[in-house]
């Protein structure tokens, strides 16, 4: 049964289909060749997995960034990180890191730190001379 799943996105990544696609057409080909699962609960499952408080809360983290961001609540905080760790090299960096494993363990969502702190302190790091990579 798993090797259905295995071989078939592999073998359409090999043909150059897209990675969605691909993922795609294995769960389908695992659902109606080697499960006995019917397809009228499949809308079911798929509606009860994206069913949560978790991914509700994303767009208002986004939201929130966003806000962030535009508003002058970033530069504040940032120009107040910098007093505090200004002295140290790579302070910004380290503010930035900080942040996010405290916002991570506060949320629980990875998406939504990312999209919210990455928002707020993308253009400061980008202005304090950090690479694109970083």
């Amino acid at each position: 049964m798993s090797w259905v799943l295995w071989v078939t996105p592999i073998v359409l990544l090999c043909l150059g289909l897209p990675i969605y696609l691909c993922f795609l057409a294995g769960s389908i080909a695992a659902l109606l060749f080697v499960t006995s699962v019917p397809t009228s609960i499949v809308p079911q499952v798929m509606f009860g997995s994206v069913d949560s408080f978790t991914l509700l809360a994303v767009p208002f983290f986004l939201f929130t960034g966003e806000l962030m961001g535009r508003g002058a609540i970033a530069d504040r905080l940032v120009k107040w990180c910098m007093a505090l760790f200004g002295g140290v090299r790579g302070s910004l960096g380290l503010v930035t890191v900080g942040s996010c494993v405290v916002f991570g363990a506060i949320s629980g969502s990875s998406a939504a730190t990312v999209a919210s702190i990455g928002r707020m302190m993308y253009p400061q790091l980008r202005e304090n001379g950090y690479g694109e990579k970083f």
